[in-house]
């Protein structure tokens, strides 16, 4: 019994660390010149996972592929990063360049942890379940850019009990219903949302 007790003791400590970790303040930092900011939001929606009917914004893993000019050179690189509690991610002082969202990690129902990577049919983008890792393949670029803040909307997916994958990009999501009947979003495009999070930063003036 007492050996019990310390491994249950043991696991409520590990929980408690480990949603610590995974809520850590987000800081933006100082801008670095010639450097840009990346921005963006996704939201997802399950529609039958498990029987479970539920709108996802937060702590969504991102994978973004980029590519831009380094010292001279052509780089090819991927970055992951995390949402914010509202859907909202920020990738701060990388090179100015063409930027791909690649794929998504999310957990949804109650024990799906769903991985989405993506390929191109022509010039469309078309995602989908892989079970190990989301590679850094890309086969059409959108045109590079060379803003200071590089704004990549709101990438919204839909996944069905099948686990079909509908997904769309929006500028914004305010008061809008897509999929689900009683969900309504409230999401501004990402620029405003940073903007009134962070009023003084550099990045957004």
């Amino acid at each position: 019994m007492q050996r019990i007790l310390i491994i249950l003791h043991f696991l409520m400590v590990l929980i408690v660390y480990l949603n610590c970790t995974s809520s850590k303040t987000f800081l933006l930092e100082q801008p670095i010149e010639g450097k840009s900011i990346i921005i963006g939001a996704v939201c997802v929606e399950n529609v039958g996972i498990e029987d479970v009917y539920e709108a996802k914004t937060s702590n969504i893993t991102v994978v973004i592929v980029g590519k831009f000019i380094d010292e001279g050179k052509e780089q090819i690189k991927g970055f992951r990063v995390r949402t914010d509690k509202n859907g909202y991610f920020a990738l701060q002082n990388v090179s100015p360049g063409s930027y791909v969202v690649k794929g998504i990690e999310v957990d949804l129902a109650y024990a799906t942890h769903l991985l989405l990577s993506s390929r191109w049919e022509g010039n469309t983008q078309i995602f989908y379940p892989v079970d190990t890792m989301i590679d850094y393949v890309v086969s059409v670029w959108p045109p590079g850019k060379t803003d200071k803040t590089i704004n990549m909307d709101i990438w919204y997916f839909k996944i069905d009990a099948a686990f079909r994958v509908f997904d769309q990009v929006f500028r914004s999501l305010e008061n809008k219903r897509v999929s689900l009947e009683e969900v309504s979003h409230n999401m501004p495009n990402p620029l405003i949302y940073f903007k009134r999070k962070y009023p003084d930063s550099a990045w957004f003036d």
